[in-house]
């Protein structure tokens, strides 16, 4: 069996791929920021409640970029690719809806006003979750009619 990409194909690894990337990267740009008005010297990745006066606040700021970063990208990243080889345009939607939804999880994440259960999914961040849920199901769909078990 041989897999042929369609032309398409590029708009998935720019949006799958470079957009995730660029996303991420701005994302770490509020960390950053945090990590300097709250004092929270390298190498802590955390702020030590009961230690940094504002540990819930940098935390937040740090788990929202984190959680995107390690907990999701990879996942989404594999299943994009993977997906955008039969629904290319789908993927290629998809990828840019993961990006904006990604930071948009942040955002919530960060904002200390918000109930923290509910913070990250106030502000779109529901969005990068509908995305990761896109990218498995055609991932899924498209093993399943390679194996012939639906047309």
């Amino acid at each position: 069996m041989s897999l042929t990409l369609p032309d398409s194909y590029g708009y998935v690894v720019l949006s799958c791929v470079v957009g995730p990337v660029v996303a991420t990267s701005f994302m770490a740009a509020p960390v950053m920021k945090a990590r300097k008005k709250y004092d929270i010297q390298y190498p802590n990745m955390y702020a030590i409640p009961g230690y940094h006066k504002d540990a819930d606040a940098f935390n937040r700021v740090q788990r929202g970029h984190q959680s995107v970063l390690v907990e999701s990208l990879p996942s989404f990243t594999v299943t994009a690719l993977v997906a955008g080889a039969y629904y290319p345009i789908t993927m290629a939607i998809t990828g840019v809806a993961w990006s904006i939804g990604a930071y948009l999880f942040q955002l919530g994440y960060a904002d200390t006003n918000l109930d923290v259960k509910a913070a990250r999914y106030k502000k779109g961040g529901m969005i990068f979750r509908i995305a990761n849920g896109v990218a498995l199901g055609a991932a899924f769909r498209m093993g399943g009619k390679m194996l012939g078990w639906w047309g």
